[in-house]
């Protein structure tokens, strides 16, 4: 589950800014090219005019999200083009992160669908397999210590994904104990993260600030 696929979704301002700077940082890593370098290589195909006005500055500051998906005669659209040059940039723009990071609703429809995206690693501790599930139950009982050993071993942004999945279950379910639990693990998490693509950044810096006051964590 991504930022496309949650209906009804109003962003957070705050939220699309990071998330399209992180997208800007990890493009901007990956090429080693700068603005106005950017701005040449991906101005619109066929087209001979100069590249639009400061665009990928304003992508940069977070202003503008990239266009994204298909035009109707089929063409990529930018964010497809960046990520067919520079593979591995798209996720973070479309990472499961902010969602989970905004202050929107969400129900366990929509967590099921961002456990599902998890890697098998970590989906298995989440999703029942295929042969239990049932059209009620799909989730396995938590094993919350086991589970952080995993998380931390690994620290991947997927692992911080998972985590902050379980704070916002939590909510859902309105458990106390769950919530603080996964609230103060999340702290170690975010201390222990490669952020891979968002090195060098503050996006890192600036979602573990936003993380704290979102849930008034120390």
């Amino acid at each position: 589950m991504t930022t496309r696929q949650l209906k009804h979704y109003v962003e957070n301002p705050k939220i699309r800014s990071m998330r399209v700077r992180s997208w800007f940082h990890a493009v901007s890593q990956a090429s080693g090219l700068t603005v106005g370098e950017l701005e040449r290589e991906f101005r619109e195909e066929g087209s001979a005019r100069t590249p639009r006005s400061c665009i990928w500055n304003k992508y940069k500051r977070g202003e503008v999200v990239p266009r994204s998906r298909y035009q109707g005669d089929g063409r990529p659209k930018l964010v497809e083009r960046v990520e067919a040059r520079y593979p591995g940039t798209e996720k973070w723009l479309f990472s499961p992160l902010w969602l989970l990071a905004d202050v929107a609703p969400m129900e366990m429809s929509d967590l099921r669908r961002i456990y599902e995206g998890l890697p098998p690693r970590i989906r298995e501790y989440f999703i029942l397999p295929p042969s239990l599930v049932t059209k009620v139950f799909w989730r396995c009982p938590l094993h919350s210590e086991q589970l952080l050993m995993e998380l931390l071993r690994f620290h991947t942004v997927e692992d911080l994904v998972a985590a902050v999945a379980l704070i916002r279950e939590a909510e859902i379910i309105q458990s106390r104990p769950l919530f603080q639990y996964w609230i103060l693990a999340i702290q170690n998490l975010m201390r222990q993260v490669d952020w891979g693509g968002l090195r060098n950044s503050m996006i890192p810096r600036e979602l573990r600030e936003y993380l704290q006051r979102r849930w008034a964590i120390g």
